[in-house]
């Protein structure tokens, strides 16, 4: 019998956001075309949303706790030296790695190991917005030499290849492999639509409550939008190192149309509540709380950052500070823009009931779960395919 490739799966940890679910999901359906997988994860610390409900009986999975997200560097040769002793013991034909330090960790042990197939997903990047210029230019040239030895490079969203490849010079563009995210959307797909005539329109934000998630700017929108007497609503949840700072700016600004919940392990039923989703990010990869809004049938409103712009379906309608599309609105990144649309939503809800249909269509085609799994199965089959053709042998390394 011929044996099953093996796939091990490395990230951070399953802390708040999509990549866990995206991991998650990967390991698990892999098997129904012809792999057998293993998810590798660290830690969450205290302070972080922790995805771990994710994981259900019968995944494959190991811990590698000295794998978190804060640098230490003992803790990191810590984690090097478990991530190769893993790939030894496991022996895998592929080694998947999903978000940064997971990248850079999971990538030497797979050339330690001599893993003869080695891919890694940015879901976002952090070579810049994060940290000084100097730490940017130190984490560019690791990225560049990781790419380098790396069999093949994916992102989420077209935008985003184009910004490492062409901006950042981290790889040449065929490198780089555009697999948009894919997720359950069953849940969402059997939401109602809400009743876009109703007197107040409620507007809801997913998320961590971090810098780059530009909070400030949501709260700065539902002030102007209190200000102004616009019935709308703002439903907020999420959880973070900014929480605390968000709720006392709601109550010096006494804002009576903001209503913040804490981090939803189910998200559908928060989704349900809404009209439309918003997004105020300075960064994104594919953000998984719109894919799972436009499945509910909610468009959404956002920046346009990162992979935000690859959501877009129909035809761009531009005004001076916004970009309308069949199923959603790229705003200026100022509350006057953002407020401005909101206005043109109120006044049109024949045309939000458009954007909502358009919305669910496009989710529904782009970001299911067995495209998803179909992609990562084919690229898998095409690189293996490639290494028997060239067929490298395996190094032994001394460690």
């Amino acid at each position: 019998m011929t044996q099953r490739p093996l796939v091990m799966r490395i990230i951070t940890r399953l802390a708040g956001g999509g990549p866990p679910v995206h991991a998650t999901l990967l390991n698990r359906h892999l098997v129904q075309h012809g792999f057998d997988s293993l998810l590798v994860f660290g830690d969450c610390a205290s302070s972080e949303m922790n995805m771990e409900y994710l994981i259900a009986d019968g995944d494959r999975v190991e811990r590698v706790s000295s794998l978190g997200a804060n640098p230490n560097p003992a803790l990191d040769l810590l984690a090097l030296f478990q991530l190769w002793r893993l790939m030894r013991r496991y022996r895998p034909a592929i080694v998947h790695t999903h978000t940064a330090k997971a990248g850079v960790l999971g990538r030497c042990a797979a050339i330690l190991a001599g893993i003869p197939c080695v891919v890694h997903t940015y879901h976002g990047h952090v070579l810049e917005g994060y940290f000084g210029s100097f730490a940017n230019w130190c984490l560019r040239q690791t990225e560049r030499a990781l790419a380098h030895a790396s069999t093949a490079l994916c992102t989420v969203s077209r935008q985003q290849a184009d910004e490492l490849s062409n901006r950042f010079l981290v790889a040449p563009p065929e490198k780089f492999h555009v697999v948009p995210l894919g997720v359950d959307l069953t849940p969402f797909l059997s939401l109602p639509l809400p009743d876009f005539s109703a007197p107040v329109l409620t507007i809801g934000w997913l998320g961590r409550f971090v810098p780059i998630k530009n909070l400030p700017l949501l709260i700065d929108i539902a002030t102007l939008a209190a200000r102004q007497g616009l019935p709308l609503k703002f439903l907020i949840a999420g959880d973070g190192p900014e929480r605390a700072q968000v709720e006392e700016e709601i109550r010096d600004r006494n804002l009576p149309n903001i209503r913040l919940l804490p981090w939803q392990d189910k998200v559908d039923g928060v989704i349900e509540q809404c009209h439309l989703m918003i997004l105020t990010s300075h960064r994104e990869g594919t953000p998984l709380a719109l894919i799972q809004g436009m499945a509910s049938a909610r468009p959404f409103l956002s920046t346009p950052a990162g992979g935000t712009v690859d959501l877009m379906t129909g035809n761009c309608k531009p005004t001076p500070t916004a970009w309308w599309y069949d199923n959603a609105v790229l705003s200026s990144a100022s509350p006057v823009a953002f407020v401005e649309v909101l206005r043109g939503i109120l006044a049109n809800r024949d045309r939000l009931r458009s954007m909502a249909v358009s919305s669910r269509t496009f989710a529904q085609a782009s970001f299911d779960q067995p495209r998803l799994v179909g992609d990562i199965a084919s690229l898998y089959q095409q690189l293996l395919s490639q290494q028997e053709a060239v067929s490298h042998p395996v190094v032994e390394h001394f460690l």
